[in-house]
């Protein structure tokens, strides 16, 4: 509607107007001669002025709407006369609960009402700025989330790249066809969109019979068990997709051990057929819960919405396994052990640089002080029998651990340093994978194999352990050893700690992921093991994200 030839700046215009209202002395002879030099503009002149005034309201984030404006000379990007623009822009707005997210946030009925407003240059110039902000924070956020995981929990650092006011403007001004522009906006990968299937599945769920009755609480279910738990079992699994032909016999048969040990397997629980808690909770999970999974995934998504690297380890906290991710494809997985709840791992991206072979642990404060000092009270030769050492802090002279009186020392104020010498039972292992973080978090082997075979394994300080070091060790050289087990062990086996750098780092992501879909089509479902599911959802909700479906 509004076309503005590329000579004028009304930027100048709108100075100079409000240059003449500060200058005059009298209010009324001011208000009498912008008005008057208002009104001798033309009414593209009069829609830039008004609508460079809408972004100069004092509000420092509104700058960037105004520069973008006035380097393409005022001209409208929704306000241009044609109903089309503005309703390929409402219709892409209204879309937003289909991705959790909140229409609240983004002002559509003051757009629709401005819409439908008068047709004067100011007029025209208010819907172009509520658009303009309207559309900004719209496409910021199902690109990049809406909320700062930070702000939620310390730990949550997960990477977040929200694109430049300008750069989102840039976009939508000069694609050719905005409906299909709109749909661009959202994470691309096939797993974001896997999750707008399974939440629609699920909504879908819960305005009909959901999964069924719960199997009641109770001891754990084992094989030859005959008792009615047995047949609610039968029924809620088979209500899960899991299909039985008998519903009503009371036998744990071989029949239910195997629908068992397939629900067990997709939900990464071990596959022993045994109904224990983990298991019956997975089982006995409602599709509400589960919707709010997807609706928190969908936003961890958005924050991560960027290349991870054609070549990259990422680690899933809530599986407890890591791969080694090539172009989109493992090259290797195996399970891994995180941080306990009070030693909570953190979630973060960061680049591996090298390795080190026999490394030597350098045990922090805390376990120092907290744990190895009670029992250096208790027994004082504890430390030899662990091939560790102490050290004065500070000094670095070496001290016989077993002639000291630990009584005079507390957590506050213990001043040695502790270091494991490299070995076999060294607490890293033989390898550790480093890419230096301000969590001071590393991959790492371990001594204690025996917590791989866990259902749950959150047992460690903070660091990851890693179940296969030597193969992941191998599978990090392969882009630059013709022999990478040769030339691993040519390292390690000289005993003394050395440090392996990589030719080309690689980007590392320690994630949080509870739900997201296989490769072979199947739903994935993971325990909550942080709450970190809960904190992410209160604080959508808080945002505005509101589920319908719940409500109805």
């Amino acid at each position: 509607m509004y076309q503005f030839s590329n000579g004028f700046c009304l930027r100048n215009i709108f100075f100079a107007i409000s240059t003449v209202t500060l200058c005059v002395t009298s209010p009324v002879y001011a208000q009498e001669t912008t008005t008057e030099m208002v009104a001798e503009l033309t009414s593209e002149e009069r829609f830039g002025v008004a609508l460079q005034a809408a972004f100069a309201q004092g509000r420092s984030d509104l700058a960037d709407f105004g520069n973008f404006y006035a380097a393409r000379d005022n001209q409208p990007i929704w306000a241009d006369g044609n109903p089309k623009t503005m309703l390929a822009l409402l219709t892409a707005i209204e879309q937003a609960p289909d991705h959790g997210m909140a229409l609240g946030r983004y002002n559509l009925p003051e757009l629709e009402t401005l819409w439908m407003a008068g047709n004067t240059p100011e007029d025209m110039a208010a819907l172009e700025a509520a658009a303009a902000q309207s559309y900004v924070l719209f496409a910021k956020e199902i690109s990049s989330g809406t909320l700062d995981p930070l702000s939620i929990h310390s730990e949550m650092n997960a990477t977040r790249y929200v694109p430049e006011t300008t750069d989102v403007l840039a976009g939508v001004a000069g694609a050719g066809n905005m409906a299909a522009h709109y749909k661009t906006l959202q994470p691309s990968g096939a797993d974001y969109a896997q999750l707008l299937d399974l939440k629609k599945e699920l909504e879908t769920l819960i305005s009909s019979q959901g999964w069924g009755p719960l199997v009641p609480t109770g001891r754990t279910l084992r094989p030859g068990n005959t008792s009615d738990r047995v047949v609610a079992l039968r029924v809620r699994l088979n209500q899960r997709g899991y299909v039985l032909e008998d519903l009503t016999s009371r036998s744990y048969d071989d029949a239910l051990i195997e629908a068992v040990k397939l629900f067990q397997t997709d939900f990464g629980l071990n596959a022993d057929g045994l109904v224990g808690p983990q298991t019956l909770s997975s089982i006995n999970a409602q599709p509400d819960g589960r919707l709010k999974q997807v609706i928190v995934n969908l936003e961890r998504i958005r924050w991560m919405n960027y290349d991870l690297g054609s070549r990259h380890i990422y680690v899933n906290i809530p599986d407890f396994t890591a791969s080694v991710m090539d172009y989109g494809v493992p090259t290797l997985s195996f399970r891994v052990v995180v941080g306990t709840g009070s030693n909570q791992t953190a979630e973060f991206s960061d680049v591996m640089t090298h390795m080190i072979a026999n490394p030597t642990w350098h045990v922090p404060y805390s376990i120092a002080s907290e744990e190895y000092l009670p029992k250096l009270r208790a027994d004082p030769t504890v430390l030899q029998r662990s091939n560790i050492r102490m050290l004065v802090r500070g000094s670095g002279q070496i001290v016989d651990s077993s002639s000291i009186d630990y009584s005079m020392f507390t957590e506050d104020n213990f001043p040695f340093v502790l270091q494991q010498r490299p070995s076999s039972g060294n607490a890293l292992g033989r390898v550790k994978f480093m890419f230096p973080n301000k969590f001071n978090i590393y991959l790492h082997d371990t001594p204690s194999k025996s917590l791989f075979s866990r259902d749950a394994r959150a047992f460690s300080h903070g660091c990851v352990r890693v179940q296969k070091p030597m193969e992941f060790a191998y599978t990090l050289l392969s882009l630059q050893e013709d022999d990478p087990e040769a030339a691993f062990k040519r390292a390690l086996n000289t005993g003394r700690e050395t440090q392996i750098d990589l030719a080309s780092p690689v980007p590392v992501h320690i994630v949080y992921r509870t739900v997201w879909i296989d490769d072979a089509g199947e739903v994935q479902y993971r325990h909550d093991v942080y709450n970190r599911d809960r904190m992410v959802f209160d604080a959508l909700v808080n945002a505005g994200v509101t589920l319908p479906a719940l409500d109805s």
